[in-house]
This record gives C-alpha cells, structure tokens and sequence, in this order.
C-alpha cells in the first residue's frame, strides 16, 4: 500500500531554503538535492515501516548523497505520512518535536 504525504508548512519551509542555498552555491546544485529528496519522498511512501523511530514516533531517513534527514509521523487512519521537516544533519533534530 502506498502512503499519500502531507507535508508541513515548516517541512515546506525547509525543503525550499535548502533549495535555495544549494543553487546559490552552485548551478542547480539545488535542484540535484529536489530529486534526491523525491526519491526518497516515494521509497517512504511505499513503506515508511522501514525507517526507525527516533523519537515519540517520529521517524527519519537520510537524503542519499545530502546531508539532511526527513522527519515524519505515519497516520494509519488515512494512510498517510506527515512529513514534519527535512533538517541538515548538523541540526537539533529535537526542534522536530515541536512541529507536532
């Protein structure tokens, strides 16, 4: 079964200022990072189980080749997965909790 995505503004928020840095460091370097992320967005989609707990039900997974997690919550009720954020690595992944 495939889990639809719901995203948070913040979580939108952060994929967008990654975006953006990326392509002011490099050409399109930023756009790299947007496939990777939807690659990943569609693996979490087909089976989100797979990914560990981090904390209070928060999972994550890393970006392939970027150094940023995507934090998310499975919602069994309507088959979906709340996508909380998507933080670089160096980051307190706590301010994640607060986004519930």
């Amino acid at each position: 079964m495939k889990y639809s995505l719901i995203f948070s503004d913040e979580a939108q928020h952060d994929i967008i200022e990654s975006i953006r840095w990326y392509n002011e460091q490099k050409e399109n370097l930023g756009f790299e990072l947007y496939d990777r992320l939807t690659n990943k967005l569609s693996l979490l989609s087909d089976n989100p189980l797979h990914y560990s707990i981090r904390f209070e039900n928060i999972r994550a997974s890393k970006v392939s080749h970027y150094p940023y997690l995507i934090y998310f919550k499975i919602n069994d009720k309507n088959s979906s997965l709340i996508i909380l954020g998507v933080l670089h690595t160096s980051r307190d992944p706590k301010t994640i909790s607060k986004r519930k």
